[in-house]
């Protein structure tokens, strides 16, 4: 393997991982432009996202594609 290569893989590992934080920043910006002010975010809050699960029978819908959308992304990312 050339110094080439190497460097590349480097690179490219830190590169994925700014921008991953990158858009994590930009949802966390977006998700408290949209909120008013006082109101938490419910994904932050461990005992709505309880409640949510247990009424739901397990998983509401929306918590199941996202975590579907997570798999997927993740295997996505391997490549």
């Amino acid at each position: 393997m050339n110094a080439n290569r190497i460097i590349d893989m480097i690179v490219r590992q830190v590169v994925r991982r700014l921008v991953t934080r990158g858009v994590d920043k930009g949802f966390d910006l977006a998700d408290r432009a949209t909120r008013k002010p006082g109101q938490q975010s419910q994904a932050r809050d461990p005992q709505t996202d309880r409640r949510m699960a247990q009424s739901a029978g397990g998983q509401s819908p929306s918590m199941k594609q996202a975590k579907q959308l997570t798999r997927q992304m993740r295997r996505f990312m391997r490549f």
